[in-house]
């Protein structure tokens, strides 16, 4: 369950530098990525006129190039998880308290988020982010234990 849990934070972070580079580099590719969703041929009205606000949101929020702020935290958050799951899942014992401290300060930040506007997806990254925290740690625990009884 560790290697699933911090295998997925890798794949978050690789989706983050990727969506970072995206917004800098072509901000309008979102509006094209989105736009066959606006399409939808279903039934689910509400599914639709969701991502169609989505995808207005974006081409909208973007249209004057993407907020630096926000090219600088997807990019920083991104290299900074692939870092980490690197180490991690090379066991390099030093990281672990690191990691800790990042992986529970995103927590925290995506807490804030959360009590900011509240939203079940939200929630449910934050529990998410508290499992990962909490499955490094007891990786972290069991690794010293087996180093000091090898010791």
């Amino acid at each position: 369950m560790y290697r699933i849990g911090i295998v997925l934070k890798g794949v978050d972070g690789l989706a983050e530098v990727l969506a970072g580079l995206l917004l800098w580099f072509a901000p309008g590719l979102l509006r094209t990525l989105l736009a066959p969703w606006e399409q939808i041929d279903s039934d689910d009205r509400a599914l639709r006129v969701f991502v169609a606000q989505l995808a207005g949101r974006l081409d909208t929020d973007l249209a004057h190039g993407p907020s630096a702020f926000v090219v600088f935290f997807l990019l920083s958050h991104g290299i900074v998880k692939l870092a980490l799951v690197y180490c991690l899942l090379k066991e390099y014992r030093w990281v672990y308290p690191y990691a800790l401290g990042v992986l529970g300060l995103f927590a925290l930040i995506q807490l804030i988020a959360v009590m900011r506007s509240p939203s079940v997806g939200g929630a449910v990254l934050m529990a998410l982010d508290l499992l990962i925290v909490w499955l490094v740690w007891r990786e972290w625990v069991a690794l010293r234990r087996r180093a000091a009884s090898t010791a």
